[in-house]
């Protein structure tokens, strides 16, 4: 399914604008200029008398764990900053300017903790977290990439929410090959550390099947305001970049494609 799906995107990428007109009419498909994310927008609409199909997946569960990575521990979190959410909701802003200061292990925690840790257990016993979540269903994955953060050694780990701790998954400064993943933006490379948060299509999919692809990016999007909400309360700079090579990015973070998907990638350190 995985090579169908590439094929097919291949494909439709290599088509003239008038052949990819004239296959989506064939189709009965014709969408006002061909564009493949209205194509989806008029496939995924819901009707009374039909509301979709999940998806033939098994359950994923409600985080991902490397279990032979070595997970680092973080320190217990903050719990508040001074800041009302009111006023950070007033003051937020995307911020691409940052200086050399190291963020501390306790700031990395905080937002971590606050943007896709468990706060809870749900009545049936799945985990509660920070950011609402379609079905309750969780899809949101965290990767950080560490450059200068005090007690954590450079390189890529993936968050453990249920042992608030990060797994090594590789070791090196790789801000530099982030940025140039993320179509060459410089200010990727300048920042201290960067979140890069992904989606496991198949966890909502086994639920909500095609409209699944609406939900992840909901999803992602509540967990990605209460990263800059964080930031505006600590007093840190950060910003949403949602340009970056797809398969290249698939490929830096180790993830399956397209059954998990990176969504967005947040540089974040103190303010310059």
């Amino acid at each position: 399914m995985e090579d169908l799906c590439r094929l097919v995107s291949t494909l439709y990428r290599r088509l003239s604008s008038a052949a990819r007109r004239r296959l989506l009419k064939g189709l009965g498909l014709a969408v006002e200029r061909g564009d493949p994310a209205l194509v989806y927008h008029s496939l995924s609409t819901l009707a009374r008398d039909y509301y979709g199909d999940s998806l033939p997946y098994a359950s994923e569960g409600y985080y991902k764990t490397y279990s032979s990575a070595p997970c680092v521990g973080l320190p217990e979190p903050a719990r508040s900053s001074g800041v009302d959410v009111l006023e950070a909701i007033r003051m937020r802003r995307s911020r691409r300017s940052y200086s050399q200061r190291p963020l501390t292990a306790k700031e990395v925690s905080t937002l971590l903790f606050h943007v896709a840790g468990i706060t809870g257990r749900a009545w049936w016993g799945g985990p509660k977290r920070p950011y609402p979540s379609a079905g309750a269903l969780q899809p949101v994955e965290v990767y950080l990439v560490v450059e200068r953060v005090e007690g954590l050694k450079p390189g890529l780990y993936h968050y453990n929410p249920a042992g608030h701790c990060l797994e090594m998954l590789r070791e090196g400064r790789l801000l530099r090959e982030l940025a140039d993943v993320s179509l060459g933006q410089d200010h990727v490379a300048d920042a201290a550390a960067a979140l890069v948060l992904t989606a496991v299509y198949t966890r909502t999919g086994s639920k909500y099947g095609h409209r699944s692809y609406r939900y992840v990016h909901w999803d992602t999007g509540f967990a990605g305001e209460n990263l800059y909400l964080v930031c505006e309360a600590l007093g840190l700079a950060t910003v949403a970049v949602g340009a970056f090579y797809d398969e290249e990015m698939c490929s830096f973070l180790g993830i399956e494609c397209p059954w998990e998907m990176p969504m967005l990638v947040f540089p974040v350190g103190a303010r310059g």
